[in-house]
């Protein structure tokens, strides 16, 4: 397969480079990534000023690279439109922290995948759960079930609208139960607003957030916790038919 891959944690993150090199030993890969690290840029794309595009080298891969200064919705449309040709599947990741619930709203690494999707491009969105206190995590086994996965899809489940959301828990190999295939769950969070200085605006502060407390559920927030690598087809259509058919009743 030719394989366009795309992320939103920039070009030289050990996640596109793991995937990248796992890939390419059975695909005809090309990478196109953003310059720098657009985490959390959702599906925002570039309008009002130029997107520059280079060429890269990446160590240890010969494939094509390529880092766009644009947003990881950039980097999947200039790739397909510009950069090659006849492309067969689109993949965004590793990203580094997972993609869960409706985290996937925010996420560019989801929104690459799902750019790809809007135009009949079959995609899949891989990220993997880390320590935010370290900064040492392997990309090897998220790599390895990424083709895993693409392997089954390409012979059952190559779907041209649909995009895959893969998370990979952060445990050993041998902790993890298998995949479960789940509906997203719901996030939410408790944000923290520290006020820092900024000259001319008396009113700046950094803003984090911690996940709040839920009670479990079949979906795929609680089934990583449980160690099962979670897999949810997800579509651009965000229609809710139920309750489009109760509007219809009432507005109609």
């Amino acid at each position: 397969m030719r394989i366009l891959i795309a992320n939103d944690d920039g070009i030289r993150a050990r996640g596109i480079c793991a995937l990248a090199k796992e890939l390419v030993k059975e695909h005809e890969v090309i990478v196109v990534a953003p310059r720098e690290e657009r985490s959390a840029s959702s599906h925002s794309i570039t309008l009002f000023k130029p997107i520059s595009i280079k060429e890269e080298k990446l160590e240890g891969l010969d494939c094509k690279a390529y880092s766009i200064s644009g947003t990881p919705a950039d980097c999947v449309r200039i790739g397909l439109d510009r950069l090659t040709k006849d492309v067969d599947m689109v993949i965004s990741g590793i990203n580094r922290g997972i993609n869960l619930g409706t985290d996937v709203i925010y996420s560019g690494t989801v929104s690459a995948a799902m750019e790809a999707a809007i135009y009949d491009y079959p995609s899949i969105a891989i990220s993997q759960e880390v320590n935010w206190d370290r900064n040492d995590e392997d990309y090897t086994m998220a790599a390895e079930y990424a083709a895993y996965i693409l392997k089954i899809a390409e012979k059952k489940y190559l779907k041209p609208n649909v995009v895959l959301n893969i998370n990979i828990p952060n445990k050993h190999k041998s902790e993890i139960k298998g995949v479960k295939v789940c509906p997203i769950g719901k996030t939410t969070y408790t944000h923290e607003y520290i006020k820092v200085e900024e000259e001319g605006y008396p009113e700046t502060y950094k803003v984090s957030g911690i996940r709040n407390q839920r009670e479990e559920a079949l979906d795929d927030i609680s089934y990583i916790d449980k160690g099962y690598i979670t897999l949810t087809p997800l579509h651009y259509d965000l229609t809710n038919f139920k309750l489009l058919k109760e509007a219809e009743e009432i507005f109609e």
